[in-house]
């Protein structure tokens, strides 16, 4: 597996295209998921939110397993989320331009890695992807995103975010 690059900056995310362009819902996915699922604790960890729990399939999350190896190699489990087929309970900001006869669509996933202690569950790394169906994903299409990127879209409210990285 290549080695993913790491976007730290709004500047990285908008450079890489993710979730564009229309009908594509992959930057309202992050911003709902930073905004709704991602909590930074005092020990500067990234901690999901009780009303987003990844093992217990909310939202529509479930077991992602890296067939393709596009992610790298861990002990900790995998968890997708964005498959708009099966959104839970969603935010209809994500969800609003969703086509079912329109594959691009449904084309952008979030996946975590997740560590489960007596603590809570932490999100250990988390990953941007674009589904290509059929249970494919295109590696080169996948990045990281970095702890201080999500700490940044948590503090931006929705069109601002939007403003930073449309193209």
């Amino acid at each position: 597996m290549a080695r993913l690059r790491t976007l730290n900056e709004l500047s990285h995310l908008r450079d890489t295209e993710y979730g564009q362009p229309y009908p594509r819902h992959g930057l309202a996915l992050l911003w709902w998921f930073a905004d709704e699922c991602v909590e930074i604790d005092g020990n500067n960890r990234m901690m999901a939110t009780q009303r987003c729990d990844p093992e217990h399939k909310d939202f529509g999350f479930h077991p992602f397993h890296n067939r393709e190896g596009i992610l790298p190699d861990s002990d900790l489990p995998y968890y997708e989320v964005g498959n708009l087929h099966h959104p839970g309970n969603m935010s209809h900001l994500v969800t609003k331009n969703y086509d079912p006869d329109v594959r691009e669509s449904n084309a952008d996933r979030i996946v975590v890695s997740v560590d489960s202690d007596w603590d809570g569950k932490r999100f250990v790394r988390i990953y941007v992807t674009h589904h290509l169906g059929r249970g494919r994903f295109d590696k080169n299409s996948t990045y990281r995103i970095s702890q201080g990127l999500i700490r940044k879209i948590k503090s931006m409210e929705w069109s601002d975010f939007i403003g930073e990285v449309k193209i």
